[in-house]
C-alpha cells in the first residue's frame, strides 16, 4: 500500500468539494474512528497511503471528490455512500495496522472485497442497512472482477516476478 492505490472505481463523483462537504467528510471520518489520520486532497482520488511523518511510518487517508457517490445506481462501487466509502478506507487503515492486507497487484480485487466485508464488521453499528448492502454488493463486484481477470482460478494464480 506504500504508494496508496485508489480504492474507489471510476464512476464516482468528480465535482469539486465545497468547504461544507470537506467538513462533512472530516466529521464522518472522525465519527467513525477518532484515531485515524485523514486529509482532503483536492484533485486527487481517495486512498490510503503509507508515509513517514517525523521519523514514524503512518497510514493516512487522503480523500478527494470521489469520496461521494456517482450517478450510477447499477454499479455498486459508484453507488457507495460517502459513509460506506469512508468505512471502507478506514478498514484499509486497520488492515494495514493489523498486517492483514494482501500484497501484490494480482490480489488487489480480493483485498478490496475483504476490506468491504471488514468495514461491515468493524462499523456495523454506525452503518445503516443500505450502506451494509452497498458494501456487500461492492465486495461481490470485486470478486467478479477478480474472476474475470483470472479465469484460471486460484490454483494457477502466481504473483508477477517483481512481486515475489
Amino acid at each position: 500500500m506504500k504508494g496508496g492505490r485508489t480504492s474507489l472505481l471510476a464512476g464516482r463523483n468528480t465535482a469539486p468539494l465545497s468547504d461544507n462537504d470537506i467538513r462533512r467528510v472530516g466529521n464522518t471520518f472522525y465519527g467513525l474512528d477518532r484515531e485515524a489520520v485523514f486529509a482532503h486532497a483536492d484533485g486527487e482520488n481517495t486512498r490510503c497511503r503509507v508515509i513517514e511523518v517525523e521519523g514514524e511510518i503512518v497510514c493516512e487517508i487522503r480523500f478527494g471528490a470521489d469520496i461521494f457517490p456517482g450517478k450510477s445506481v447499477v454499479d455498486p462501487n459508484s453507488a457507495l455512500s460517502m459513509r460506506a466509502a469512508a468505512a471502507h478506507e478506514l478498514s484499509h487503515l486497520h488492515r494495514w495496522r493489523d498486517k492483514t492486507e494482501l500484497d501484490g497487484d494480482h490480489l488487489v480485487e480480493i483485498d478490496e472485497a475483504l476490506t468491504d466485508l471488514e468495514a461491515i464488521l468493524r462499523y456495523y453499528p454506525q452503518l445503516n442497512e443500505n450502506e451494509i448492502r452497498q458494501l456487500i454488493a461492492d465486495a461481490i463486484q470485486r470478486l467478479q472482477i477478480f474472476a474475470q481477470r483470472h479465469p484460471e482460478g486460484f490454483a494457477t494464480l502466481k504473483p508477477a516476478p517483481n512481486e515475489v
